[in-house]
């Protein structure tokens, strides 16, 4: 372990009187040869110190600083995703336009689900996620008053548009509260989540600057359902588009060889056809979760890209 060695320099009582501008006798003493005498004493007293080492009162104090051994991460294999990078080149321009953003929510609850565990007790994690989406709902709100939300539900085996947009706080925190978790199927269509969304939305198309931007975030929860997606030509259309961006977090199982996180990871990558979205494995950490929707705030074309994509 490297340790950082800080030099601390004592106060030295002899350059009270050169300080003063004035000589041992009280006559006043030329500014340029004042700071020749000064150069000429430090280099006499630097002399001095390496002769006589063991004079205590013009000995410099070393103070050995030892960083703090990290703790043990125990979600080592969830670090990769944590890398991010500065923009080098700009394919999109960098300004501050309204987001439309869509949450689309998962109600699904696996069988015998491990719990988020916080100081204050523990929590399903649909609810710990709700938590987590009205922290993000009021922050994104109070950085700017223009973007707006709605949602989407994805339900046993259907996906179903739950809120349309709209920047009043209290219409999406309520629709947020209401969400009430249901059964799993063992599989799940994701191309009914696009079916959804297309309808809904329209994108910019080219134009520099855009008057909006789409964001998706999804929030899926099934650690044993595998997502299927087809890329049809209308998927492939709205993917491909500079102004949509399709980020995902996922709260999952503890990954194991007892469940599909790993593949279930491997297909929720594949949404992102543009390498500019952002992808959270969070687990059942609460603080993972907070920090991961915390970097969710980053406005879509001004934020870091994440470096794992290049991997």
């Amino acid at each position: 372990m490297v340790e950082r060695i800080i030099p601390i320099q004592m106060e030295d009582d002899d350059n009270s009187g050169e300080e003063s501008g004035a000589n041992a006798n009280g006559n006043v003493v030329n500014s340029d040869t004042t700071k020749e005498s000064c150069v000429e004493n430090s280099q006499e007293k630097s002399d001095h110190k390496e002769s006589s080492p063991n004079n205590e009162k013009e000995q410099k104090l070393l103070i050995l600083i030892k960083p703090m051994s990290k703790t043990k991460d125990l979600l080592e294999n969830l670090k990769k995703y944590d890398v991010f990078e500065e923009r080098s080149k700009f394919s999109l321009p960098n300004i501050n336009v309204p987001e439309k953003i869509i949450l689309v929510i998962d109600r699904a609850q696996d069988e015998h689900c491990t719990s988020f565990a916080e100081a204050n007790g523990k929590y399903t994690p649909l609810s710990m996620l709700r938590k987590s989406l009205h922290l993000f709902v009021n922050l994104k709100h109070s950085i700017n008053k223009n973007h707006e939300f709605a949602i989407v539900l994805l339900n046993e085996n259907t996906a179903t548009w739950a809120l349309p947009f709209t920047s009043e706080l209290r219409k999406v925190n309520n629709c947020i509260e209401k969400i009430t978790q249901c059964e799993v199927e063992d599989t799940f269509n994701m191309n009914l989540v696009f079916e959804e969304i297309l309808p809904n939305i329209k994108i910019p198309q080219d134009e520099i600057a855009p008057p909006y931007i789409i964001r998706t975030i999804i929030c899926y929860g099934r650690s044993y359902t595998i997502p299927e997606i087809k890329f049809s030509e209308k998927i492939v259309k709205l993917l491909d588009n500079p102004f949509f961006i399709c980020d995902v977090l996922m709260t999952h199982e503890p990954v194991d060889d007892s469940n599909y996180c790993n593949k279930i990871f491997e297909c929720l990558q594949n949404i992102d056809r543009k390498g500019i979205s952002y992808f959270f494995p969070v687990g059942r950490s609460a603080l993972r979760l907070h920090n991961s929707m915390a970097k969710l705030l980053g406005h879509g074309l001004q934020r870091p890209f994440q470096t794992f994509h290049k991997e």
